[in-house]
């Protein structure tokens, strides 16, 4: 059977999807192998997965997980310190993948077929110059494909715009405020003769690749034809199986509505406090429900738990497991969490802060799966009454019923495969039965 290298970005949001499709591929008989930074190795290997580390004298061990921690907390020169200091770091990255770090790696592994997360462009353009298959694996709700989208709503933005995008992003790279992502991915294609589509947004160029998404159609589809030409979708792919943190399900004995609320990984730790404050006092105000935070790896648990209420406040929690108590959930609008409520018929109250995160929420109110608030104006009044409108809601229920029909429909193991499979330089056979 074939070799297949996933690459996805070194991010919880990122991994997390992937995992069912490579334990499905693994299943068929295929060798699933992982690079990325060193960060993830652990969560991976702790799956049974081979994992590759990549650019580990430059990102060692830990490291993203200690920036992020200072960035929350060092305020006015200090900050400014730290983030040149992630800025020469990234450039370091990128003039490494151009001396050829990938390239060693490919050599050595010799991948049938590699699947990059649609943040990672500099390895498929690298896999361009080896000759080895490259499909783009959109964790995430795709920027460069989010136009195309019949729910999506959202016009490309305005040449004029992104001519001054593109040459602010070139100024502030040459005075060392922002990698330089433009200048080296354009290296990069230059020596491996791969060519560059144009993109309005940064970095501007991508790799012109084949489009895997991880959502049913009925979630939202292309609306031309050479879009439905190039995006392939696989279903939700989420993982029921993956690894989740302990959690003290012991305070969580009565019969109160569950409301979950959990922010994701890349809010500020300044943002999150605020907006989890909100949450604990929205919680002292409707003791028949309770609150379960999920504050991050960047706060302190103790600063909300308890109170009069007896809100449960953890680092990280299991989200998949409470999922399954809860009548509802407070979300930022990410991806991975909004196709988890509905694969668990859980209506939401989105707070979009950044990324894909507006768009994945105005398709999650255009199919009627929740409402949303807004994250900078949020007071524990406004955060009831969104949660009143979702609580127990019967039109919300069926909108996800009719939603979630549509995810069991399209979590396909042996559809998944089959798509892939066509992407491998040799034919392989699709008529096995996946486990």
């Amino acid at each position: 059977m074939a070799t297949l290298l996933f690459a996805p970005l070194p991010l919880a949001g990122h991994v997390n999807p992937t995992l069912k499709l490579a334990k499905t591929l693994r299943a068929r008989g295929h060798r699933v192998v992982y690079c990325s930074l060193p960060d993830v190795e652990d969560t991976l290997q702790a799956e049974g997965f081979e994992f590759i580390p990549v650019f580990s004298a430059i990102f060692p061990k830990g490291l993203l997980a200690e920036m992020s921690e200072k960035a929350s907390r060092l305020r006015g020169r200090d900050l400014r310190r730290l983030a040149r200091d992630h800025v020469q770091r990234r450039n370091a990255l990128l003039q490494a993948a151009l001396d050829g770090e990938y390239d060693r790696m490919l050599k050595s592994l010799r991948p049938s077929l590699v699947l990059c997360d649609d943040r990672v462009i500099d390895l498929p353009i690298v896999c361009h110059g080896h000759g080895i298959p490259a499909v783009r694996l959109n964790t995430t709700l795709p920027p460069h494909l989010v136009h195309l989208l019949l729910a999506g709503n959202r016009k490309p933005p305005a040449s004029a715009r992104m001519t001054l995008l593109r040459w602010l992003e070139a100024v502030l790279a040459r005075v060392g405020l922002m990698p330089r992502f433009q200048e080296y991915y354009q290296k990069l294609a230059l020596k491996h003769g791969c060519q560059m589509e144009p993109v309005r947004f940064p970095p501007f160029q991508l790799p012109r690749l084949q489009d895997l998404v991880l959502f049913p159609r009925e979630f939202a589809a292309p609306e031309t034809p050479e879009a439905r030409e190039r995006v392939h979708h696989l279903g939700p792919s989420i993982d029921l199986e993956r690894q989740e943190p302990a959690f003290p399900w012991e305070r969580l004995q009565d019969s109160r509505p569950l409301i979950f609320f959990s922010l994701g990984t890349l809010a500020s730790a300044e943002l999150a406090r605020k907006t989890l404050k909100v949450a604990s006092a929205a919680a002292a105000q409707r003791p028949g429900w309770r609150f379960v935070l999920a504050v991050g790896a960047l706060l302190d648990p103790v600063e909300f738990d308890g109170g009069p209420a007896g809100v449960v406040a953890v680092k990280h929690a299991p989200q998949l497991q409470l999922l399954r108590k809860a009548a509802a959930m407070v979300t930022h609008g990410g991806f991975n969490s909004v196709k988890e409520c509905i694969s668990f018929g859980v209506p939401m109250v989105a707070l979009p802060m950044k990324d894909d995160q507006p768009d994945v929420t105005s398709l999650v109110v255009h199919h009627g799966l929740g409402v949303q608030g807004d994250v900078k104006q949020l007071t524990p009044g406004t955060l009831l009454s969104l949660l009143d409108t979702v609580v127990g809601s019967a039109s919300h229920a069926q909108a996800l019923a009719r939603m979630g029909r549509a995810f069991r429909e399209a979590e396909s193991p042996e559809a998944a495969v089959a798509t892939i499979e066509r992407f491998l330089p040799t034919p392989h056979v699709t008529a096995a039965k996946v486990d």
